[in-house]
């Protein structure tokens, strides 16, 4: 399974909405345009598939493949980050 992180910027709020239904199917969003997802390459292109259907040239989406060792490198901060986290001494940016 890969790791990506998925954003996009729709125009239309009803296709924004339909994107969002498609994508939350397989991630968790983290903010309002950005998801977080797991899963294999016949999974994305079945994503796309679906996405490309809704789209129009003014919308656009971004898949980006992150490796295991970067995704573990991640630092949440807010109140919807779980408790569990445990704080680093150092961070690499």
């Amino acid at each position: 399974m890969k790791k990506w992180l998925i954003i996009y910027d729709i125009k239309n709020e009803k296709r924004l909405g339909k994107v969002a239904k498609i994508i939350n199917e397989y991630g968790e969003r983290v903010q309002k345009s950005v998801f977080e997802c797991e899963f294999n390459d016949k999974v994305l292109q079945r994503i796309r598939i679906r996405i490309n259907k809704i789209l129009e040239k003014e919308d656009y989406i971004v898949y980006f493949n992150i490796c295991q060792t970067d995704w573990q490198k991640r630092i949440k901060y807010g109140p919807k980050v779980n408790a569990d986290i445990e704080e680093k001494s150092f961070y690499i940016i």
